[in-house]
């Protein structure tokens, strides 16, 4: 059950191609994805956050859609804080949904109807199974986060 939270993050994106091999229509939408994905890897780059190997964690193809894992010292509200401010000047809304001890939403650019990207934020107390190869991760962070970044989405 777990497993299937985080993997909503990557359902979305599922669907259609990944950000890295679908080239955005326009200077200003290019512009704005380039934007958006610097303010949410400065935030992610950041002392309180590490990169994992979503595969490992999440399953084969985690990775699939250009979608990056990370786990973090900070709280799950703390990185909800962070990264709602550094994703909302590029958004049209910020419709999070709270499922089971995770934050997650799909999230359209603003001016760009057909651009969605998606982030999940959850508490990592709770997945001992996920994480049992690594209990260094869940002695030492407190929360996890998926990032999916721009992709076109070709769906009504």
């Amino acid at each position: 059950m777990k497993k299937l939270l985080i993997m909503c993050c990557f359902l979305t994106a599922c669907r259609t191609q990944p950000a890295e091999t679908v080239q955005p229509t326009g200077d200003k939408t290019k512009m704005m994805v380039d934007q958006l994905n610097e303010a949410v890897y400065g935030v992610l780059s950041g002392d309180q956050f590490k990169e994992i190997d979503g595969e490992t964690f999440y399953g084969k193809g985690a990775s699939k859609n250009g979608s990056r894992a990370y786990v973090s010292k900070l709280s799950r509200d703390e990185v909800l804080e962070l990264l709602s401010n550094a994703i909302e000047p590029y958004v049209e809304s910020q419709p999070w949904g709270d499922d089971y001890g995770q934050y997650h939403g799909s999230f359209q650019l603003k001016d760009a109807e057909n651009m969605r990207f998606g982030l999940g934020i959850s508490y990592l107390k709770p997945k001992e199974e996920t994480f049992k190869s690594a209990p260094d991760i869940l002695k030492n962070y407190d929360s996890d986060i998926v990032y999916t970044p721009p992709f076109e989405w070709n769906e009504p």
